[in-house]
């Protein structure tokens, strides 16, 4: 039996209340519903210790200019559903209450991106919150060392983005932006919905799950499949 999923992220219009993928993401084990249900809550304490304000214009900036006129062909709320993605990215690679991927100066990925930022008086250079931080990274890595004018003629936007978050080129074992080429069967759809603010589209008011079946029925509609640790 599969234990793969989808992740979609939704932006919800705060005007009208219409709902549009803005990215969809591929979790390749452990997609179960109560891993589904963590990881917003995940989310959701990272939102609230920022007030509603995560700093998305990091990434929004980054893809401004890196993307040139391809920014205007994202989908609606691009921005805010990766940079959900990147956070997640980094809980990832977070050990249980220890500080992550600690700054080594034996490793010459985050040694140059250092160097560049330094270079370039880049700000903010760092961030108080590890999460936070590991994200500026990932942000700092795609303007100054691996700038999307590397891997424009070969890469989808989808597959820089995940190179951000990597090491090396082979892809890691964890979540993984965009559709894959051939369709593989999964357990679980979950459909996170972003509610931002009507006049700051970066501020999250509210963040919200729902959890499917490949088919995509709810979870929760069967009464064989409620299970109480799985609800919103």
């Amino acid at each position: 039996m599969p234990t793969s999923g989808w992740y979609e992220y939704y932006v919800v219009d705060p005007d009208t209340r219409a709902r549009s993928l803005a990215l969809a993401v591929y979790k390749p084990c452990d997609a179960f519903p109560e891993h589904a249900v963590h990881e917003c809550a995940l989310l959701r304490e990272q939102i609230a210790r920022n007030h509603g304000r995560l700093p998305v214009e990091w990434l929004d900036d980054l893809l401004r200019e890196q993307l040139g006129t391809l920014y205007g062909l994202l989908p609606r709320g691009f921005s805010v559903a990766a940079f959900l993605f990147l956070i997640l990215r980094a809980q990832e690679d977070a050990p249980e209450g220890e500080r992550f991927r600690a700054p080594a100066p034996e490793e010459p990925l985050r040694r140059a991106v250092a160097e560049a930022m330094d270079a370039h008086g880049f700000q903010p250079c760092r961030h108080v919150d590890p999460i936070l931080d590991q994200v500026l990274f990932y942000v700092a890595t795609g303007r100054f060392v691996r700038p999307w004018s590397h891997f424009a003629r070969t890469w989808s936007v989808l597959k820089w983005l995940q190179y951000l978050t990597q090491q090396t080129l082979r892809n890691e074992m964890g979540l993984t932006v965009g559709r894959l080429k051939a369709p593989r069967p999964v357990s679980l759809v979950a459909r996170f919905f972003i509610h931002c603010d009507p006049v700051d589209p970066f501020s999250i008011t509210r963040l919200s799950i729902k959890l499917c079946d490949p088919d995509p029925r709810s979870l929760l509609d069967d009464p064989e499949d409620i299970h109480s640790g799985y609800r919103d």
